[in-house]
């Protein structure tokens, strides 16, 4: 026999709330190596016109906390 723990839907709602009130799902970040990376794989990808590269170049670089240069890509 099957039995179910009943939770008042109030409770799961307020719960809810409180995950929404303390959570920002548009802030996270990345490393500088992480954007780096990204943006070696984005400057790669063929399908990508130049203002979708810059686009999401730019944007990933705002997900990077402080100092990040660009690493130089080709030969030595």
């Amino acid at each position: 026999m099957l039995t179910y723990l009943y939770v008042h839907p109030m409770i799961e709602v307020a719960l809810l709330a409180t995950l929404l009130s303390e959570h920002n799902s548009f802030h996270w970040d990345m490393s500088c190596a992480d954007w780096n990376r990204n943006r070696i794989e984005i400057l790669s990808d063929k399908s990508l016109n130049s203002d979708a590269h810059e686009y999401l170049i730019d944007y990933l670089r705002t997900k990077v906390e402080g100092e990040c240069d660009a690493y130089i890509i080709g030969r030595k």
